[in-house]
Protein backbone atom coordinates (compact mmCIF):
# COMPACT_ATOMS: atom_id res chain seq x y z
CA UNK A 1 0.00 0.00 0.00
CA UNK A 2 1.17 3.10 -0.53
CA UNK A 3 1.71 6.21 1.31
CA UNK A 4 -0.44 8.39 0.16
CA UNK A 5 -3.55 5.12 0.33
CA UNK A 6 -2.15 5.21 3.80
CA UNK A 7 -2.55 8.44 4.27
CA UNK A 8 -6.33 8.78 2.73
CA UNK A 9 -7.17 5.63 4.55
CA UNK A 10 -6.24 7.41 7.76
CA UNK A 11 -8.35 10.56 7.52
CA UNK A 12 -11.28 8.33 6.44
CA UNK A 13 -11.21 5.18 8.73
CA UNK A 14 -10.57 7.36 12.02
CA UNK A 15 -13.44 9.78 11.79
CA UNK A 16 -15.82 6.67 10.54
CA UNK A 17 -14.89 4.79 14.03
CA UNK A 18 -15.00 8.09 15.85
CA UNK A 19 -18.49 8.99 14.58
CA UNK A 20 -19.71 5.16 14.61
CA UNK A 21 -18.90 4.98 18.41
CA UNK A 22 -20.74 8.62 18.49
CA UNK A 23 -24.40 7.47 16.68
CA UNK A 24 -24.31 3.92 18.10
CA UNK A 25 -23.98 6.13 21.84
CA UNK A 26 -26.86 8.33 20.51
CA UNK A 27 -28.88 5.30 19.27
CA UNK A 28 -28.52 3.87 23.18
CA UNK A 29 -29.38 6.85 25.12
CA UNK A 30 -31.85 7.36 22.73
CA UNK A 31 -33.79 3.44 23.12
CA UNK A 32 -32.92 4.17 27.10
CA UNK A 33 -34.80 6.71 27.07
CA UNK A 34 -37.72 5.50 25.20
CA UNK A 35 -37.97 2.02 27.10
CA UNK A 36 -36.45 3.39 30.24
CA UNK A 37 -39.89 1.98 32.34
CA UNK A 38 -38.28 -1.46 31.66
CA UNK A 39 -34.73 -0.53 31.56
CA UNK A 40 -34.62 1.30 34.80
CA UNK A 41 -36.88 -1.32 36.70
CA UNK A 42 -36.59 -2.66 40.08
CA UNK A 43 -34.98 -6.12 39.05
CA UNK A 44 -32.63 -4.95 35.69
CA UNK A 45 -28.47 -5.74 36.57
CA UNK A 46 -25.72 -4.26 34.91
CA UNK A 47 -25.69 -8.12 33.79
CA UNK A 48 -29.10 -7.14 31.74
CA UNK A 49 -28.23 -4.40 30.50
CA UNK A 50 -25.09 -5.44 28.85
CA UNK A 51 -27.35 -8.25 27.17
CA UNK A 52 -29.59 -5.04 26.19
CA UNK A 53 -26.32 -3.60 24.41
CA UNK A 54 -25.67 -6.92 22.62
CA UNK A 55 -28.87 -7.73 21.59
CA UNK A 56 -29.40 -4.34 19.84
CA UNK A 57 -25.72 -3.67 18.75
CA UNK A 58 -26.39 -5.13 15.07
CA UNK A 59 -29.43 -2.76 14.42
CA UNK A 60 -27.52 0.25 16.02
CA UNK A 61 -24.64 -0.50 13.66
CA UNK A 62 -27.07 -0.72 10.67
CA UNK A 63 -28.42 2.59 11.32
CA UNK A 64 -25.15 3.99 12.45
CA UNK A 65 -22.34 2.82 9.60
CA UNK A 66 -24.12 4.49 5.83
CA UNK A 67 -24.63 8.29 8.04
CA UNK A 68 -21.05 7.61 9.63
CA UNK A 69 -19.23 6.90 6.46
CA UNK A 70 -21.07 9.95 4.73
CA UNK A 71 -19.67 12.29 7.84
CA UNK A 72 -15.87 10.43 7.51
CA UNK A 73 -16.09 11.27 3.85
CA UNK A 74 -17.24 14.83 3.70
CA UNK A 75 -15.32 15.55 6.86
CA UNK A 76 -12.33 13.84 6.20
CA UNK A 77 -11.69 14.77 2.34
CA UNK A 78 -13.07 17.84 2.85
CA UNK A 79 -10.54 18.98 5.27
CA UNK A 80 -7.64 18.02 2.57
CA UNK A 81 -9.48 20.20 -0.08
CA UNK A 82 -9.76 23.20 2.93
CA UNK A 83 -6.04 22.96 3.80
CA UNK A 84 -5.16 22.51 0.00
CA UNK A 85 -3.78 19.31 -0.01
CA UNK A 86 -5.85 18.19 -2.74
CA UNK A 87 -4.16 21.12 -4.75
CA UNK A 88 -0.64 20.08 -4.10
CA UNK A 89 -1.78 16.47 -4.82
CA UNK A 90 -2.88 17.85 -8.29
CA UNK A 91 -0.01 19.14 -8.76
CA UNK A 92 1.92 15.32 -8.34
CA UNK A 93 -0.89 14.43 -11.01
CA UNK A 94 -3.14 12.52 -9.03
CA UNK A 95 -6.52 13.95 -10.03
CA UNK A 96 -9.98 13.66 -8.30
CA UNK A 97 -11.23 10.31 -9.71
CA UNK A 98 -8.22 8.49 -8.36
CA UNK A 99 -9.50 9.70 -4.52
CA UNK A 100 -12.75 7.97 -5.25
CA UNK A 101 -11.00 4.93 -4.69
CA UNK A 102 -10.27 4.57 -1.50
CA UNK A 103 -13.95 5.48 -0.40
CA UNK A 104 -15.09 3.17 -2.44
CA UNK A 105 -13.03 0.46 -1.24
CA UNK A 106 -14.00 1.15 2.15
CA UNK A 107 -17.67 1.07 1.09
CA UNK A 108 -17.43 -1.69 -0.50
CA UNK A 109 -15.88 -3.53 2.75
CA UNK A 110 -18.76 -1.61 5.16
CA UNK A 111 -21.66 -2.85 2.36
CA UNK A 112 -20.11 -6.39 3.01
CA UNK A 113 -20.70 -6.09 6.35
CA UNK A 114 -23.79 -4.89 6.32
CA UNK A 115 -25.27 -7.02 4.06
CA UNK A 116 -23.89 -10.13 6.41
CA UNK A 117 -25.10 -8.05 9.76
CA UNK A 118 -28.88 -7.74 8.52
CA UNK A 119 -28.86 -11.40 7.54
CA UNK A 120 -27.82 -12.86 10.56
CA UNK A 121 -26.99 -10.71 13.40
CA UNK A 122 -29.47 -8.05 13.45
CA UNK A 123 -32.29 -10.68 12.92
CA UNK A 124 -30.80 -12.80 15.88
CA UNK A 125 -30.72 -9.80 18.10
CA UNK A 126 -34.16 -8.59 17.52
CA UNK A 127 -35.28 -11.92 18.04
CA UNK A 128 -33.18 -12.15 20.99
CA UNK A 129 -34.26 -9.23 22.68
CA UNK A 130 -37.71 -9.58 22.33
CA UNK A 131 -37.74 -12.41 24.64
CA UNK A 132 -35.10 -10.60 26.90
CA UNK A 133 -37.27 -7.25 27.52
CA UNK A 134 -40.26 -9.85 27.85
CA UNK A 135 -38.10 -11.32 30.60
CA UNK A 136 -37.60 -7.99 32.16
CA UNK A 137 -40.49 -7.13 32.64
CA UNK A 138 -41.79 -10.14 34.35
CA UNK A 139 -38.94 -9.88 37.07
CA UNK A 140 -39.92 -6.09 37.29
CA UNK A 141 -43.18 -6.71 37.93
CA UNK A 142 -41.91 -9.35 40.77
CA UNK A 143 -39.37 -6.74 41.80
CA UNK A 144 -42.23 -4.16 41.73
CA UNK A 145 -44.58 -5.76 44.57
CA UNK A 146 -43.87 -3.96 48.14
CA UNK A 147 -45.31 -4.34 51.44
CA UNK A 148 -48.50 -3.14 52.23
CA UNK A 149 -49.12 -1.18 48.86
CA UNK A 150 -51.73 -1.84 45.92
CA UNK A 151 -50.13 -3.11 42.61
CA UNK A 152 -52.22 -2.05 39.70
CA UNK A 153 -49.87 -1.96 36.65
CA UNK A 154 -51.06 -5.44 35.51
CA UNK A 155 -54.23 -4.54 32.85
CA UNK A 156 -57.57 -5.43 34.69
CA UNK A 157 -55.81 -6.84 37.80
CA UNK A 158 -54.59 -5.62 41.11
CA UNK A 159 -52.79 -7.18 43.28
CA UNK A 160 -51.97 -6.16 47.13
CA UNK A 161 -49.66 -8.33 49.64
CA UNK A 162 -49.52 -7.06 53.42
CA UNK A 163 -45.74 -8.77 53.51
CA UNK A 164 -43.53 -9.46 50.56
CA UNK A 165 -40.10 -11.57 51.86
CA UNK A 166 -37.37 -9.60 50.17
CA UNK A 167 -35.02 -12.71 49.36
CA UNK A 168 -37.42 -15.03 47.76
CA UNK A 169 -40.06 -12.63 47.09
CA UNK A 170 -42.76 -14.74 48.64
CA UNK A 171 -46.22 -12.68 49.78
CA UNK A 172 -48.22 -13.60 52.64
CA UNK A 173 -52.15 -12.25 52.78
CA UNK A 174 -52.29 -11.39 49.21
CA UNK A 175 -55.51 -10.28 47.58
CA UNK A 176 -56.00 -10.32 44.31
CA UNK A 177 -58.96 -8.52 42.55
CA UNK A 178 -59.31 -9.89 38.65
CA UNK A 179 -61.40 -7.51 35.82
CA UNK A 180 -60.81 -8.85 33.25
CA UNK A 181 -64.34 -10.04 33.06
CA UNK A 182 -66.29 -6.94 34.43
CA UNK A 183 -69.75 -8.97 34.36
CA UNK A 184 -68.62 -11.53 36.82
CA UNK A 185 -65.34 -10.36 38.55
CA UNK A 186 -62.87 -11.94 41.04
CA UNK A 187 -61.69 -11.37 44.45
CA UNK A 188 -58.84 -13.77 45.63
CA UNK A 189 -57.66 -13.86 49.11
CA UNK A 190 -54.81 -16.30 50.07
CA UNK A 191 -52.50 -17.38 52.82
CA UNK A 192 -49.20 -17.61 50.29
CA UNK A 193 -48.67 -16.41 47.20
CA UNK A 194 -45.38 -16.07 44.82
CA UNK A 195 -44.50 -15.15 40.98
CA UNK A 196 -43.58 -17.95 38.25
CA UNK A 197 -41.25 -16.40 35.94
CA UNK A 198 -40.32 -19.34 34.56
CA UNK A 199 -43.54 -19.63 31.50
CA UNK A 200 -41.75 -18.67 28.20
CA UNK A 201 -43.69 -15.82 26.17
CA UNK A 202 -45.68 -12.91 27.85
CA UNK A 203 -47.08 -15.39 30.70
CA UNK A 204 -46.91 -14.63 33.97
CA UNK A 205 -48.48 -16.93 36.26
CA UNK A 206 -49.27 -16.15 40.16
CA UNK A 207 -48.93 -19.49 42.72
CA UNK A 208 -51.22 -18.95 45.58
CA UNK A 209 -51.95 -20.99 48.78
CA UNK A 210 -54.58 -21.59 51.24
CA UNK A 211 -57.58 -19.21 50.31
CA UNK A 212 -60.68 -18.47 48.47
CA UNK A 213 -61.99 -17.50 45.31
CA UNK A 214 -64.84 -15.02 45.61
CA UNK A 215 -66.98 -14.42 42.26
CA UNK A 216 -70.04 -12.73 41.74
CA UNK A 217 -71.73 -12.87 38.56
CA UNK A 218 -74.17 -9.60 37.92
CA UNK A 219 -76.30 -10.82 35.12
CA UNK A 220 -77.88 -13.78 37.26
CA UNK A 221 -77.15 -12.06 40.48
CA UNK A 222 -75.13 -15.16 41.86
CA UNK A 223 -72.03 -15.25 44.51
CA UNK A 224 -69.96 -17.97 44.39
CA UNK A 225 -67.18 -18.60 47.39
CA UNK A 226 -64.23 -21.60 46.85
CA UNK A 227 -61.52 -22.70 48.92
CA UNK A 228 -58.48 -23.94 47.65
CA UNK A 229 -54.95 -25.41 48.73
CA UNK A 230 -53.37 -24.25 45.55
CA UNK A 231 -54.36 -22.11 42.81
CA UNK A 232 -52.39 -21.04 40.38
CA UNK A 233 -53.64 -17.93 37.77
CA UNK A 234 -52.13 -17.07 34.07
CA UNK A 235 -52.16 -13.13 34.70
CA UNK A 236 -51.03 -12.47 31.19
CA UNK A 237 -49.17 -9.16 30.55
CA UNK A 238 -50.13 -8.60 27.04
CA UNK A 239 -51.02 -5.37 27.75
CA UNK A 240 -48.46 -3.59 29.89
CA UNK A 241 -45.99 -5.27 27.70
CA UNK A 242 -47.16 -3.56 24.83
CA UNK A 243 -46.82 -0.37 26.39
CA UNK A 244 -43.46 -0.81 27.71
CA UNK A 245 -42.41 -3.30 25.03
CA UNK A 246 -40.74 -0.45 22.48
CA UNK A 247 -38.01 -3.12 21.12
CA UNK A 248 -40.32 -4.48 18.77
CA UNK A 249 -40.24 -4.79 14.25
CA UNK A 250 -41.59 -8.45 12.91
CA UNK A 251 -40.04 -8.56 9.65
CA UNK A 252 -36.84 -7.43 10.70
CA UNK A 253 -36.18 -10.04 13.15
CA UNK A 254 -36.63 -12.38 9.94
CA UNK A 255 -33.84 -13.84 8.20
CA UNK A 256 -33.59 -13.71 4.59
CA UNK A 257 -34.53 -17.27 3.84
CA UNK A 258 -37.64 -16.91 6.49
CA UNK A 259 -38.43 -13.75 4.48
CA UNK A 260 -38.42 -16.25 1.41
CA UNK A 261 -40.56 -18.76 2.78
CA UNK A 262 -43.26 -16.40 4.36
CA UNK A 263 -43.40 -15.08 0.88
CA UNK A 264 -43.92 -18.42 -0.85
CA UNK A 265 -46.42 -18.90 2.12
CA UNK A 266 -48.44 -16.15 1.64
CA UNK A 267 -48.64 -16.38 -2.06
CA UNK A 268 -49.48 -20.03 -1.56
CA UNK A 269 -51.97 -19.32 0.70
CA UNK A 270 -53.37 -16.28 -1.39
CA UNK A 271 -51.90 -13.86 0.57
CA UNK A 272 -49.75 -11.30 -0.49
CA UNK A 273 -46.03 -11.77 -0.15
CA UNK A 274 -44.96 -8.54 -1.16
CA UNK A 275 -44.14 -7.21 2.17
CA UNK A 276 -42.13 -9.69 2.48
CA UNK A 277 -40.20 -9.38 -0.52
CA UNK A 278 -39.85 -5.46 -0.32
CA UNK A 279 -38.15 -6.04 3.49
CA UNK A 280 -36.01 -8.46 1.67
CA UNK A 281 -35.00 -6.03 -0.86
CA UNK A 282 -34.89 -3.18 0.96
CA UNK A 283 -32.91 -4.66 3.60
CA UNK A 284 -30.22 -4.90 1.07
CA UNK A 285 -30.77 -1.56 -0.48
CA UNK A 286 -29.59 0.29 2.87
CA UNK A 287 -26.99 -2.47 2.86
CA UNK A 288 -25.48 -1.19 -0.72
CA UNK A 289 -25.83 2.27 0.67
CA UNK A 290 -21.99 3.14 1.57
CA UNK A 291 -21.31 2.89 -2.14
CA UNK A 292 -23.46 5.05 -2.92
CA UNK A 293 -22.98 7.65 -0.32
CA UNK A 294 -18.69 7.44 -1.53
CA UNK A 295 -19.73 8.25 -5.19
CA UNK A 296 -21.54 11.04 -4.38
CA UNK A 297 -19.91 12.20 -1.11
CA UNK A 298 -16.31 12.04 -2.74
CA UNK A 299 -17.02 14.88 -4.59
CA UNK A 300 -18.73 17.01 -2.56
CA UNK A 301 -15.96 17.35 -0.55
CA UNK A 302 -12.84 17.62 -2.40
CA UNK A 303 -14.98 20.00 -4.33
CA UNK A 304 -16.09 22.21 -1.50
CA UNK A 305 -13.90 25.33 -0.45
CA UNK A 306 -15.94 27.07 2.44
CA UNK A 307 -18.26 26.63 5.34
CA UNK A 308 -15.63 24.16 7.33
CA UNK A 309 -17.38 21.45 9.80
CA UNK A 310 -20.88 22.82 9.62
CA UNK A 311 -21.32 22.63 6.18
CA UNK A 312 -19.82 18.99 6.21
CA UNK A 313 -22.81 18.21 9.05
CA UNK A 314 -25.61 20.04 7.13
CA UNK A 315 -24.57 18.34 3.70
CA UNK A 316 -24.47 14.87 5.98
CA UNK A 317 -27.66 15.28 7.22
CA UNK A 318 -29.30 16.76 4.20
CA UNK A 319 -28.35 13.47 2.49
CA UNK A 320 -28.94 10.98 4.73
CA UNK A 321 -32.83 12.33 5.10
CA UNK A 322 -33.28 12.84 0.83
CA UNK A 323 -31.87 9.17 0.51
CA UNK A 324 -34.36 8.26 3.45
CA UNK A 325 -37.24 10.11 1.56
CA UNK A 326 -35.80 8.64 -1.84
CA UNK A 327 -35.77 5.09 -0.44
CA UNK A 328 -39.45 5.78 1.06
CA UNK A 329 -40.93 7.12 -1.91
CA UNK A 330 -39.50 4.02 -4.16
CA UNK A 331 -40.26 1.55 -2.12
CA UNK A 332 -43.73 2.74 -2.22
CA UNK A 333 -43.83 2.98 -5.99
CA UNK A 334 -42.50 -0.85 -5.73
CA UNK A 335 -45.30 -2.14 -3.69
CA UNK A 336 -48.01 -0.25 -6.40
CA UNK A 337 -46.47 -2.17 -8.81
CA UNK A 338 -45.49 0.28 -10.80
CA UNK A 339 -41.86 -0.36 -10.77
CA UNK A 340 -39.85 -4.19 -9.65
CA UNK A 341 -40.02 -4.61 -6.18
CA UNK A 342 -35.99 -5.42 -6.48
CA UNK A 343 -35.56 -2.00 -8.51
CA UNK A 344 -37.70 0.23 -6.40
CA UNK A 345 -35.48 -0.80 -3.37
CA UNK A 346 -32.28 0.14 -5.78
CA UNK A 347 -33.33 3.34 -7.17
CA UNK A 348 -31.91 5.40 -4.28
CA UNK A 349 -28.64 4.22 -4.56
CA UNK A 350 -28.80 3.97 -8.75
CA UNK A 351 -29.80 7.77 -8.24
CA UNK A 352 -27.11 9.29 -6.09
CA UNK A 353 -24.04 7.48 -7.72
CA UNK A 354 -25.33 8.41 -11.02
CA UNK A 355 -25.64 12.13 -9.13
CA UNK A 356 -22.79 11.51 -7.62
CA UNK A 357 -20.67 10.45 -11.04
CA UNK A 358 -22.02 13.52 -13.15
CA UNK A 359 -20.23 15.86 -9.67
CA UNK A 360 -16.76 14.12 -10.15
CA UNK A 361 -17.12 14.52 -13.82
CA UNK A 362 -17.48 18.28 -13.30
CA UNK A 363 -15.39 18.26 -10.45
CA UNK A 364 -12.66 16.55 -12.32
CA UNK A 365 -13.23 18.77 -15.39
CA UNK A 366 -13.18 22.17 -13.29
CA UNK A 367 -9.82 20.59 -11.03
CA UNK A 368 -9.73 21.78 -7.44
CA UNK A 369 -8.76 24.98 -8.11
CA UNK A 370 -10.98 27.35 -9.21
Amino acid sequence: MSLLSRYLLKELVVPLVVWVAFLFLLLFVMQFLRGSEVILGSSVSLEDLGQLIVYLAPHFLMMALPVAFLLAILLGLGRLSEDRELTALQALGIGPVQLLAGPLAIGAVLAALMVLITSTAEPWGLTSIKTFVADLIKKNVVGDVKSGVFYEDLSNLTLYAETVNAEDRRWTNVLLHDDREPSAPLLMLARTGEVNTNRAGQVLTLELGDGEAHRANQDSASYSVITFKEAEIAVGVEGSMGRRNRFRSPKEELTPSELLQAADEAERTGGDPKPFLNSLYNRLGHALAPLSFALLGTPLAIGRRHGGRAWGYLLSLGGYVAFHLLMRFCEQLGLQGRVPLPLANQLANIIFGVVGLVAMYRVSRAGTVR
